[in-house]
């Protein structure tokens, strides 16, 4: 499959403008919030940030092992970062309220970052065939789920928080059997519209990571439908630089991780203020 690019440097492997351990993108100070970081991107997101000096990671999932074994990963090579844990299915608002009372006690601080990854694949089928328990379950998580995080973020948000929603390329372009994947993460990515026009003061970014062999990509690749790979960390070093002052003119954008970042910038002029890389009906008016 030709994947587009508005850039001539697609990137699959991450590179040294967006290595977190430059002093440029440091993130020292910070307080990040994480879903989904107990395994997949979401853990290798938490790595990224602790390797770029956050004060604190919080991570947030629904399972307890795997959220620890990404807090024993951080800690052992960065000591200086203190990682929380809280166990919370984003599809549980009162699940969510406690994990962020829980996150602010400890932390007595406002939260800086909040990098929505959690998300759920249905299985992939024809409409038709589609079976409508499983395909619904993509908007309780991708939507529903969305919508309750950011809710319960707010109260404890900086004046000046950044907002990173993980989304998907698919959200361009159509692919076999993706019908409930691709419908609830792009309403999910209206709640980040919103959040963005409703809140000018944050930074709000939705990213297209890229694909790799995590559950997520596993369960497509079982049923017969693949994408090129690409490394994990480029989506997890592309994050950090993206909540830094150099990307503020991406502000309510949906870019890909792959997008050479010096290209972007290069075309400063023409995203910021406009309606590139913004979701839209094509030609109107």
């Amino acid at each position: 499959m030709s994947l587009p690019s508005p850039v001539k440097n697609y990137h699959t492997q991450p590179y040294a403008q967006i290595d977190p351990a430059s002093d440029r993108l440091s993130t020292k100070g910070k307080h990040v919030v994480i879903s989904g970081a107990g395994s997949g991107i979401g853990a290798y997101i938490a790595e990224a940030f602790a390797k770029s000096g956050a004060s604190s990671i919080s991570l947030l999932g629904r399972t307890e092992k795997t959220l620890l074994a990404t807090k024993e990963k951080i800690n052992t090579v960065y000591a200086d970062t203190k990682v929380l844990v809280f166990t919370a299915d984003i599809s549980d608002e009162s699940s969510l309220a406690k994990a962020f009372e829980g996150i602010s006690s400890t932390i007595q601080a406002k939260l800086d970052v909040l990098i929505a990854n959690a998300g759920y694949l249905p299985e992939l089928a024809p409409v038709a065939k589609a079976n409508l328990t499983e395909w619904y379950q993509g908007f309780e998580i991708n939507v529903k789920g969305n919508f309750n995080l950011v809710r319960a973020f707010l109260p404890y948000a900086a004046e000046k928080a950044a907002v990173i929603n993980v989304s998907t390329g698919i959200t361009h372009y159509q692919a076999p059997g993706y019908s409930g994947y691709h419908a609830s993460k792009l309403a999910a990515v209206k709640i980040f519209d919103y959040l963005h026009q409703e809140h000018p003061d944050f930074f709000v970014l939705s990213v297209h990571p890229g694909v790799f062999l995590t559950e997520m990509g596993s369960k497509a690749k079982e049923q017969g439908i693949e994408f090129p790979l690409d490394d994990i960390e480029l989506p997890a070093h592309f994050v950090v630089w993206a909540v830094s002052p150099e990307a503020q003119f991406l502000n309510g954008k949906f870019v890909w991780a792959h997008w050479d970042i010096d290209e972007l910038t290069e075309m400063r002029q023409e995203i910021e203020g406009t309606n590139k890389f913004t979701m839209g009906l094509l030609g109107f008016p």
